[in-house]
């Protein structure tokens, strides 16, 4: 799952459909040139997708960077580069300030080629996202790269999907998310993380207060794992999004997200999908969710459900800090008889429903509260919205105050 964010992207420059004989590079960048020269934004992206990168190519392309230092985001996914390139690609980044993304997805470079990138990351100022997914990265790898995460000023993003990392790997990236406090994002997905990695992980994040997303899906994580990043969900107020989809989520561990649900004030994307969730672990996610406003994506599909379409994606905007107790709500839910999934399914998506009207009432009650008590209108909207929130679970009395604002 690779989730680059490009917002500053706006064009692409394809030289893929240009010929990869190594003597036309020369008119490759000439007619990258005439098509730059036609733009006329300033943030341009180099895209080198299923290219052969060999030393007069990647020499030319340092040449030109250099000439034209406009580019923003360089594209190497599926790139042949010859183990020699890295210190040139390197030689690139070091010598140019504009570049901020880099993907080097499923490419070619050998063991001495990542040290070298690893070695370059330490002490870079300027590359913000790094995409090194489906590379064949093992812990060794990881390993430094958590290290260069120690003393790295500019790494928001950071991408090591479809990889070997284990446990190992693991623990020393939990290590570095205690030190860093500028990575937003981590993908570690697909990887070979099982409890000992992730439970280090949802230590660290305990503690951790900059993390946004978190992927960890397609991880042999089991149970014994994921009650700990649920323990981890209870105290952290700044992961935003968790993917764990394929994670082999069963009963126990469901029972410990639903009671991690009921006391977060802080995620609202919360993926689940392909796991092993019964209809028992549905209702104690409907009994808790009904005391959460602040998840606004909940994917429960693939679970071995019996319906066509079980699909949740409610959007949902609140970020209210709401108590609650320790044990699950309490409250009796009659079990229904047929269509178990779908009735549930249902419940819980009266609760999306319900919230979901939120960031407009709060947007439209705002103004009116700045008159009535102008030091903390957004204090008592969000007080209001919360207590009907919670106690009207088809939400009339707050549709009637939206209406009256």
């Amino acid at each position: 799952m690779n989730k680059i964010s490009t917002t500053a992207r706006a064009t692409i420059v394809s030289a893929s459909i240009i010929s990869k004989a190594q003597e036309q590079y020369s008119s490759i960048l000439i007619n990258l040139e005439k098509q730059f020269k036609k733009n006329d934004e300033d943030n341009i992206s180099l895209d080198f997708q299923d290219f052969s990168i060999g030393d007069e190519g990647i020499k030319i392309i340092k040449i030109y960077l250099e000439e034209n230092p406009i580019i923003n985001f360089l594209e190497f996914t599926n790139t042949r580069f010859k183990d020699e390139n890295a210190q040139d690609l390197i030689s690139i980044l070091e010598n140019n300030s504009t570049i901020t993304t880099l993907s080097l997805e499923n490419s070619t470079i050998n063991e001495n080629g990542f040290k070298i990138i690893a070695e370059f990351l330490k002490n870079n100022t300027t590359l913000e996202v790094l995409n090194l997914s489906d590379n064949g990265i093992n812990d060794d790898f990881a390993l430094l790269i958590a290290e260069a995460l120690k003393t790295n000023t500019s790494l928001r993003e950071l991408y090591l999907s479809v990889n070997f990392i284990s446990d190992n790997g693991a623990v020393a990236i939990s290590e570095a998310l205690k030190i860093n406090s500028l990575l937003i994002k981590l993908d570690i997905s697909r990887n070979a993380i099982n409890t000992d990695g992730i439970k280090s992980i949802a230590a660290s994040l305990k503690h951790n207060s900059s993390l946004k997303a978190l992927y960890l899906c397609n991880n042999p994580i089991g149970d014994d794992g994921v009650i700990n990043m649920a323990e981890m969900l209870k105290v952290n107020t700044s992961l935003l999004e968790l993917d764990l989809g394929g994670t082999r989520i069963g009963t126990k561990g469901i029972n410990h997200i639903a009671m991690a649900l009921g006391k977060n004030k802080a995620l609202n994307s919360l993926d689940l999908s392909q796991n092993n969730i019964n209809i028992d672990g549905f209702i104690a996610l409907y009994k808790e969710l009904k005391n959460n406003t602040n998840l606004t994506r909940l994917d429960l599909s693939v679970n071995g459900i019996d319906l066509n379409m079980f699909y949740i994606e409610d959007y949902l905007d609140s970020d209210d800090d709401i108590e609650l107790d320790e044990e699950p709500n309490k409250e009796p839910y009659e079990k229904p008889k047929q269509n178990g999934f779908f009735t549930v399914y249902s419940d819980i998506r009266k609760i999306c429903r319900r919230n979901s009207e939120k960031d407009l009432l709060l947007a439209n009650a705002i103004p009116v509260l700045k008159v009535v008590a102008p030091e903390i209108p957004a204090d008592i909207a969000n007080l209001l919205t919360t207590h009907l929130l919670i106690t009207e679970d088809d939400a009339v009395t707050l549709r009637t105050l939206g209406d009256l604002v």
